[in-house]
């Protein structure tokens, strides 16, 4: 009897402790003690080599459900030396433990990208908590400056609006939502190089217009926070950081950004201005989906020979009494009209990516690869110092079917 007492004793002390250890367990893993990290912003330092600004969600206070959904947030730098000593720096300091798991964006500064972030992709990937579907964006002023001006526009939630702020480029084309995963994933690679969304702050004294440009072209020219947009110190978002080996060498503007698309089969929806053939005074807008691109790689005299075939659904947005758009014949002269500006504006983009910056951002690599027979050859070949003595040929097929004008019989 004493036996079974004591046995009885024992486990119900042991369930006891299990009860308190789990209790402690789930209480330091409570939401109340999570300084969620919404946004994280890194910058070349002044005093160390790294300065990162974390910004934090403050939950609101009659919700506990999820730190990720206040409206309310604060923002801490600390200067490092690495990542990884930032984060311990900043559990260090702050009464919380840092939680990345509801990161949504990471900025780089332009300054820092330049000299190469490489290593820093590569110790974000190896954070568990950071997920490989954050977004990656660099800032043509600081991280931390843009964290600071990031203020929802339209809605009350900061993470949402980080959600959807960098996926609305599929309705203009004029950005495309680069992660972390995919930007890892071509540095490792080595067939394609990275790229990343080109993110500013909307401030009146970077506004301008380059006079060289056509004023058909102007409203697709500009890249994050130069646009004449009348609504100052909100964060903008508009064209693509490029990349070579690690380090940011150059930009694609709006246009560029949507000729990029197009290559890479990434276009959803974009509009574009062309001229009337039918008056020189004025233009027609034209809404584009993407139907197909096909990319072809040959060599000529060992230099890369790069044929593009791509074909577009277009959609007319202007029209008038006055057009004469309504007859099969004005529609194909159409046609030809987009099929010319698409053509040349790919091919001045194609051409910036092999002779600016010879950047292969477009993935042709994937495509010459396999006429290797083994990676000792694809390595001699030397692909990607040879891309810039690449030249290419572009065809565009437009279909305007989809157009609601009535054609005249």
């Amino acid at each position: 009897m004493n036996i079974l007492k004591k046995t009885i004793s024992i486990i119900l002390i042991s369930i006891l402790i299990l009860l308190t250890l789990t209790g402690c367990k789930y209480e330091n893993n409570s939401i109340e003690n999570q300084a969620y990290v919404i946004a994280l912003g890194i910058d070349k330092g002044k005093e160390n080599l790294l300065k990162l600004s974390f910004q934090f969600a403050t939950p609101s206070s009659d919700s506990t459900s999820s730190s990720s959904s206040g409206s309310e947030t604060t923002t801490t730098t600390v200067e490092c030396s690495s990542i990884s000593s930032g984060f311990n720096l900043m559990n260090s300091y702050i009464s919380k433990k840092l939680n990345l798991s509801h990161c949504k964006v990471i900025i780089f500064s332009e300054e820092l990208a330049s000299i190469g972030i490489a290593e820093e992709i590569q110790t974000l990937i190896n954070k568990i908590q950071i997920r490989p579907e954050a977004s990656i964006i660099i800032s043509k002023c600081s991280a931390s400056d843009f964290i600071e001006n990031a203020k929802p526009n339209l809605m009350s939630l900061i993470a949402k609006y980080y959600e959807i702020i960098v996926t609305s480029g599929k309705y203009t084309g004029y950005y495309y939502n680069s992660t972390l995963e995919n930007f890892y994933s071509s540095l490792e690679e080595g067939l394609i190089e990275p790229t990343a969304m080109l993110g500013g702050i909307n401030v009146e004294n970077l506004h301008y217009i380059d006079k060289n440009i056509n004023y058909i072209d102007i409203d697709s020219s500009y890249v994050a926070g130069t646009s004449l947009v009348e609504d100052e110190n909100l964060i903008q978002l508009m064209g693509t950081a490029v990349f070579k080996d690690g380090k940011l060498v150059g930009e694609l503007n709006g246009q560029e950004t949507i000729s990029h698309l197009i290559i890479t089969n990434k276009l959803e929806q974009c509009i574009i201005n062309i001229p009337d053939p039918f008056s020189s005074d004025n233009l027609i807008s034209v809404s584009i989906t993407l139907n197909n691109t096909k990319n072809k790689v040959e060599f000529v005299n060992n230099s890369p020979f790069i044929t593009v075939d791509t074909s577009v659904e277009a959609y007319i947005l202007t029209y008038s009494d006055a057009s004469n758009y309504g007859t099969e014949e004005a529609l194909k002269i159409i046609e030809k009209y987009i099929n010319s500006y698409l053509a040349t504006h790919i091919s001045s983009y194609l051409y910036k990516t092999a002779k600016d910056y010879n950047s292969d951002i477009a993935g042709f690599g994937k495509k010459v690869i396999s006429k290797y027979t083994n990676i000792n050859k694809w390595n001699e070949s030397n692909w990607s110092e040879n891309y810039k003595n690449a030249f290419f040929h572009v065809n565009v097929s437009t279909d305007l079917e989809g157009s609601t004008l009535m054609i005249n019989n």
